[in-house]
This record gives structure tokens, C-alpha cells and sequence, in this order.
């Protein structure tokens, strides 16, 4: 599967960006995004910077250089569309919650979010990455090995570092966020704890549909449970946007 960004150009008003995960590529994305473009939404999920290409090229990066890339592709779509949706998986579910910090989506998809990491070294890294630049990347707990997108090993801890700094930067602000939001995780998660999903739902402030998923690893966008989820995505905007047309229909017939 290619690791490269993709695009598809809809007929609806609405688009939609996915962002991808910490040293991932947009190929965690790519079965979510067809599905979407399906159902006729413009769709553009970015290669973010220093991704697939090679670890060394994440040590000079922070966590605003990879929003910059986010906030230029969100404003790209919104100067074409009615509403902008933003997704991510992970890190890129982090990322999606500081976009709605920064601008006003109409929807957010919200997968296996970070808002902690079960692993305690990743809480040590923004002392001793200047010194220590990377580490072996955890055993994949992915349940279909076959569909396994491509990530980097090992793991570069400046890239962590930065993560730890967005969680704090987002979590201390989840309820102002109003947008509805989807928020799907699996209960069996190795990486990122289920109870970060959990806390979601009760501190948005806008309606949330949750997604709880056994027989799926972390990457519940690729992995066995793909299709599933793309599926519960369409419906919650389906669901979303049905809504809104009708709300505008009715108030064209007032006037």
C-alpha cells in the first residue's frame, strides 16, 4: 500500500481531512478515505512532515511544524467546500483535536485518540531525546499482520517528545470543543489506553457516537476491523449532514 498522500475530489459540500498516526504515512487512512470519497465527500489525507521517508528526518520537527501542514491542508479544503470534517488515528486524533482548538470543524472522527501512551518511557522522552534520538519501535499488536502500514523503526523520540507536548497542550482544553465527534477505539489497545476514548466522550461538549471494537489492534483504521469502522464513520455523517441539509431546506422554505 502506498505510503504516499491521496486525495479525491467529491460532489458534496463537505470534505474531509485525515490525519495519520505518529510515524506513520496516509496508508492508515487509505480504506476510510475510499470509503468516504463512496459516499461523495472530497477527501485529502496528507503525507505530514518528515513521515515516509526516513526517522532521521523527524529530529528536527515539533509538533507546530506538523500542525502547520494540518491547518494548510483544513484551510485548502475550506476555501472549496461548505464545512470541513477532520479525522485521525493516534497521534493524528490529537492532531484533529487541536485543529477544532484552532478552527471550527463541522465534525470531527476521532480513532484510538492519544490522550496518554501505556508506555512510561514515552513520558521521559522530552528530557533525554536531545541525547538518546531514537528507539526500537513496539511490537505491532495488529490482528491482521497482512495489513500492516508501513511506520518507522525505530522509533524517533524527538517525534514522541513533541506528542507528549500536544496531548498536554489538548487535554487541558477538550471541553471547549463543541463539534460532533465519532469516537471509535478498540477495548484491547496495546498502545493507547481504551480510557482515553472514554474521557472523550464525556468531556466534549458537542454529541458524541462512540465505537468500542474487540478483534482489532490499535490501528483499528487498517487493521481487521477497517471496514466496520469505515462504515460506522459514514453513517455518523451521514447522520450529522442529513441533519443539516434538511435544517437548511427548512429555513429557505420560511423565508
Amino acid at each position: 500500500m502506498s505510503p504516499n498522500e491521496f486525495r479525491f475530489d467529491g460532489h458534496r459540500p463537505e470534505g474531509v481531512l485525515l490525519l495519520h498516526g505518529l510515524t506513520g504515512t496516509p496508508a492508515e487512512m487509505r480504506v476510510l478515505g475510499e470509503s468516504l470519497a463512496a459516499d461523495g465527500y472530497s477527501v485529502h489525507a496528507p503525507l505530514l512532515p518528515g513521515r515516509g521517508t526516513r526517522p532521521e528526518d523527524m529530529h528536527s520537527l515539533c509538533w507546530e511544524d506538523w500542525m502547520d501542514a494540518a491547518l494548510r491542508a483544513y484551510d485548502a479544503l475550506a476555501e472549496r467546500h461548505e464545512s470541513v470534517v477532520v479525522g485521525g488515528v493516534s497521534a493524528g486524533g490529537t492532531m484533529a483535536l487541536d485543529v477544532a482548538l484552532r478552527r471550527r470543524p463541522a465534525a470531527l472522527l476521532l480513532y484510538a485518540t492519544a490522550l496518554a501512551i501505556r508506555d512510561r518511557i514515552a513520558y521521559v522522552t522530552p528530557y533525554i531525546w536531545r541525547i538518546v534520538r531514537s528507539w526500537p519501535a513496539p511490537q505491532s499488536d495488529c490482528v491482521e499482520p497482512e495489513t500492516r502500514t508501513p511506520c518507522y523503526d525505530p522509533a524517533p523520540l524527538r517525534a514522541v517528545s513533541e506528542l507528549i507536548g500536544g496531548i498536554r497542550r489538548v487535554r487541558n482544553r477538550i471541553e471547549e470543543i463543541t463539534a460532533p465527534a465519532f469516537v471509535a477505539h478498540a477495548v484491547t489497545d496495546r498502545f493507547v489506553p481504551v480510557a482515553c476514548s472514554y474521557e472523550l466522550s464525556k468531556r466534549l461538549r458537542g454529541p458524541v457516537r462512540t465505537l468500542f471494537l474487540d478483534g482489532t489492534g490499535h490501528g483499528i483504521t487498517a487493521d481487521a476491523k477497517r471496514h466496520e469502522v469505515a462504515k460506522e464513520s459514514r453513517a455518523f455523517l451521514a447522520e450529522r449532514f442529513g441533519a443539516a441539509r434538511l435544517r437548511r431546506t427548512d429555513a429557505t422554505a420560511a423565508d
